[in-house]
């Protein structure tokens, strides 16, 4: 990864899928589920991917994107 800003963050548990709305439908579709709650992994998404979108594009700095979190444990950064 190249540029100024950048930030390489992972979820331990997390698989592709985990971050679409099909993590929250697969236990009613009868399907296994993964390894992470489909719901904590869409409050995940929207916690980081707002904090993004507030740092670059309203120029708000968002501590969440500075490194690891009580809130989000699963959230590693490397």
């Amino acid at each position: 990864m190249t540029g100024d800003w950048k930030r390489w963050l992972t979820v331990t548990g997390a698989e592709h899928m985990n971050f679409v709305d099909y993590a929250v439908l697969q236990p009613q579709l009868g399907l296994p589920a993964f390894p992470i709650d489909g719901e904590r992994s869409i409050a995940i998404t929207r916690a980081y991917v707002g904090a993004f979108l507030d740092l670059h594009l309203k120029g708000k700095r968002r501590p969440l994107l500075d490194g690891p979190s009580d809130g989000y444990p699963e959230v590693r950064f490397w």
